[in-house]
């Protein structure tokens, strides 16, 4: 069974039992609501819900995700635990992650134990809470613990959990305790949909927004998960939760939270196989090939710092540029010089890289890069860097092109997802999984993004192509369309489905 049920000395327990974690799903959603009737029919005064083993529960079925929400809904489940005559106690055991935590807020009491954790990390799957989490924890912990805990996806550990009002007591024997606590006590805690919401706080809501916006940056569900609580201050409890499973369920069907569940379940695959063949070569070849295409852009019109911009708007965290400053211009001189002697002739070389090296600009450990660094206050824009791309331009005989930011990071990661192809097609990539993990984990591409070829899945193999092929007219050495690319445009077929030797 998903939930058991029992009595024993005029106390109900009804424990979550579907493992391995005890994922909350259609049966465990209806196996609880289940034991809301079934409590308010016996002479028992409260039930104490609890996990089975060391979790109280992992959170939503992902497994069931995608799949169109049939009741019973577990908003409407938790309101009936919320408004139930007969209270309950969660004895938080273990993890209770996500929707788990919701159904420990909707209980009358909550008593944790001092190894567990409790926390909503939806954000981190483009997603918000759904069951109620966005009403009832402002409600517990005020509006400030709030918006960090759902904006962020942070855990929290038993004591910060005492300290914030979210848990009532810690305890080691938490069944014990549950079953000590005087009647009248338990009888005297406000329901929590009863508690009053805190006053909005406007600069609270702008610094929550402001933190989202330079850790998060670009991704939707923080932004909208705070003006969810926001908004559901200044209406009911239950009107606000209407507006809260409406943005969760937009959510959910949005390609930020599409690719960010993506990426963690290829991330479960890789722990469970282990080891991706192949890793270091696909690091070297994907990075090499993003470092190309760069300084093309930036020899053939743009600068350094417009390069960055457009990868950072892209989502990456640091251009190509600020990342080589920070680790060294002499570790890519380095690789470049290994590559010497196997590069092809025929292929264009750009050498202002070298030129920084020979100027002794290695990076923020010299002072200079591509950008300088005076003082050690930031970087700052270097205009001799620009004026040796226009010197390599004329020497080469190249008429410079001024590049909008789109072209930039199209260019980038057209390069990156030709190059991934190449891999799969020599059997040096076993799948587009793998290549997706190592891009995230390895390349910083962005997790919002689901990795590279998910990204590129996106765009449809045709698309590529097309875009390739007027590439190629500029270079078709540097931008031979990879045969997997071709066939998967010709055929129809999905990235994701080819699967290598």
């Amino acid at each position: 069974m998903s939930v058991t049920m029992r009595i024993a000395d005029g106390v109900g327990y009804v424990q979550i039992d579907n493992p391995p974690v005890n994922t909350i799903g259609k049966a465990v959603g209806q196996g609880l609501l289940d034991a809301v009737r079934w409590a308010e029919k016996e002479p028992i005064t409260r039930v104490i819900l609890s996990g089975v083993g060391k979790m109280f529960a992992a959170g939503t079925d992902l497994l069931e995700f995608d799949e169109a929400p049939k009741e019973p809904y577990l908003p409407d489940i938790l309101n009936a635990i919320d408004s139930s005559f007969i209270p309950w106690i969660a004895v938080i055991n273990g993890l209770a992650l996500g929707n788990a935590a919701e159904v420990a807020m909707a209980c009358r009491m909550r008593i944790m134990h001092s190894k567990a954790q409790i926390g909503l990390p939806e954000i981190t799957l483009g997603m918000i809470p759904g069951a109620g989490a966005t009403q009832r924890l402002p409600r517990l912990v005020g509006l400030e613990k709030a918006l960090e805990m759902i904006s962020t996806g942070r855990l929290l550990k038993q004591d910060e959990a005492l300290t914030a009002g979210l848990v009532h007591r810690v305890e080691d024997d938490t069944d014990l305790e549950a079953f000590m606590v005087n009647t009248e006590e338990l009888g005297c805690i406000v329901p929590t949909w009863e508690l009053p919401a805190p006053e909005r706080d406007g600069m609270m809501f702008e610094a929550a927004r402001q933190f989202a916006s330079l850790n998060m940056p670009r991704q939707n569900a923080p932004q909208r998960a705070i003006d969810v609580i926001e908004d559901g201050l200044l209406i009911p409890f239950h009107d606000a939760l209407f507006f809260e499973r409406t943005a969760f369920i937009r959510l959910k069907t949005e390609p930020q939270s599409q690719a960010l569940r993506y990426i963690f379940f290829a991330e479960c695959g890789a722990r469970r196989k282990n080891i991706i063949a192949g890793t270091d070569l696909i690091i070297d070849r994907i990075y090499t090939r993003y470092l190309e295409a760069a300084d093309t852009v930036f020899m053939d019109g743009s600068t350094p710092w417009e390069v960055d911009e457009a990868m950072v708007n892209f989502g990456y965290e640091l251009g190509p540029y600020e990342a080589q400053d920070l680790a060294g211009l002499d570790v890519a001189h380095a690789n470049r010089r290994r590559q010497d002697a196997t590069r092809d002739p025929s292929r264009r070389y750009i050498p202002i890289a070298d030129r920084m090296v020979e100027l002794g600009k290695l990076g923020v450990k010299t002072g200079a890069g591509w950008y300088r660094y005076p003082g050690g206050n930031g970087k700052v824009e270097d205009p001799i860097v620009a004026d040796l791309a226009i010197e390599e331009s004329y020497f080469a005989k190249r008429e410079r092109t001024d590049y909008p930011p789109n072209q930039i990071y199209e260019r980038l990661v057209l390069a990156m997802i030709n190059e991934a192809a190449h891999l799969l097609g020599e059997g040096i990539a076993q799948s587009v999984g793998d290549i997706d993990l190592i891009t995230v984990s390895k390349l910083s591409f962005p997790r919002w993004r689901g990795g590279l070829m998910h990204y590129a899945g996106t765009l449809g193999a045709k698309s590529i192509v097309e875009k390739l092929g007027e590439l190629v007219k500029e270079d078709p050495v540097v931008w031979n369309i990879s045969s997997i690319l071709l066939e998967c445009a010709e055929q129809g077929t999905m990235l994701a489905d080819f699967k290598g030797d």
